[in-house]
């Protein structure tokens, strides 16, 4: 990992961590949460022009743990990252990616620096893509919670969508165009979901 050999580490370390972090991502069970979603977070975090290296750190370990039956995938992200780079990341900057990938649990309040609304936005990205594509996406999601029954799931993801629909999706002035196609995607499904469907 290229990152790692930015911010002090040895090659066969970097080497080693990207081992233990593409097996992470390549867990059975991850439908979307997987190395894809972090290759197109990338993507998005390229075209913004943005040199911020912290975010791109965040960008790569922020859904190294993703288990829909837990709760604090998060906060267990935070405590697999500080684990894995204690040894050669400025105790400064672990501190700032950890924040970064704190602001990716959605049921926290939003926070008001750009950095942190840049790092939201290109975790949402997909949810104002092409309609085809969101489709995709939402039914690799309902895949990935497999273990819920339909209503129990139809239940649970209308509640999320009417928390994104609440509030402003996108905050960071390359994503605020990209608000009425992500509100169009997310209440085509909604309407589905209400319907009895998914989509």
């Amino acid at each position: 990992m290229a990152w790692c050999l930015r911010h002090g580490s040895s090659e066969t370390t970097a080497w080693e961590l990207w081992v233990r972090l593409s097996s992470s991502y390549g867990e059975i069970g991850r439908h979307y949460h997987h190395l894809g979603h972090i290759a197109s977070s990338l993507e998005e975090f390229d075209a913004t022009g943005s040199d911020h290296s912290l975010l791109e750190g965040a960008i790569w370990f922020h859904d190294v743990i993703y288990d829909p039956r837990r709760g604090d995938n998060e906060a267990a992200s935070i405590t697999w990252f500080f684990d894995a780079t204690a040894a050669w990341l400025d105790t400064s900057a672990a501190a700032a990616i950890a924040r970064l990938i704190e602001v990716t649990d959605f049921r926290r309040p939003p926070c008001d620096d750009l950095h942190s609304w840049l790092m939201v936005d290109i975790d949402l990205a997909i949810l104002s893509a092409a309609p085809e594509a969101y489709t995709a996406y939402a039914r690799s999601i309902r895949r990935e919670y497999a273990h819920v029954g339909d209503q129990a799931f139809r239940e649970g993801r209308t509640r999320v969508i009417e928390g994104f629909l609440d509030r402003p999706i996108y905050r960071s002035s390359g994503f605020i165009g990209r608000e009425e196609r992500a509100r169009e995607n997310m209440r085509r499904e909604l309407a589905c979901l209400r319907s009895g469907g998914m989509l």
